[in-house]
């Protein structure tokens, strides 16, 4: 029995799931470790990202969520990616065969759906990409932050 959610209405239930267990091993002892409930977690990073996108998006009002999506992986994202021990070969790769660096900026902004791929990160690298993004928007006076 692993991470059984107790109180006062299912504690019956935890006690006979107990008892069947010492009775089904009566030599064997278990050990039992009662902790407060872990605090639900907040908005998954995907969606965190995605309010940031629609946040920035509001403050400039001269662009949409996908293109503010495209600047963050391009000013931020690219960083992380080329940073990444998993995902680094994938994007030098992507970099090098796409002859990334001969585009305009508004041509490297679109292959940035390509080329950087946030859902690839790691909670770590997700987390640095987002404290980034907060960081330099926040410099630019948007107050922008984690939502729970």
């Amino acid at each position: 029995m692993k991470n059984f959610s107790l109180s006062l209405t299912t504690k019956q239930a935890f006690d006979s799931q107990v008892s069947k267990l010492l009775s089904d091993n009566p030599s064997q002892s278990l050990y039992v470790n009662i902790t407060d409930k872990p605090k639900k977690r907040g908005l998954p990073a995907n969606a965190q990202q995605h309010v940031f996108y629609d946040q920035i998006a509001k403050y400039y009002d001269d662009r949409t969520p996908l293109q503010v999506k495209d600047e963050c992986k391009f000013l931020f994202g690219l960083q992380v990616a080329l940073s990444s021990e998993k995902l680094e070969p994938i994007v030098s790769f992507l970099i090098d065969k796409l002859n990334y660096h001969s585009y305009s900026y508004e041509n490297q902004l679109k292959l940035m759906k390509v080329i950087v791929r946030t859902s690839d990160f790691s909670t770590k690298e997700s987390k640095a990409y987002m404290d980034a993004i907060i960081d330099y928007y926040n410099g630019e006076g948007l107050n922008i932050r984690y939502k729970d």
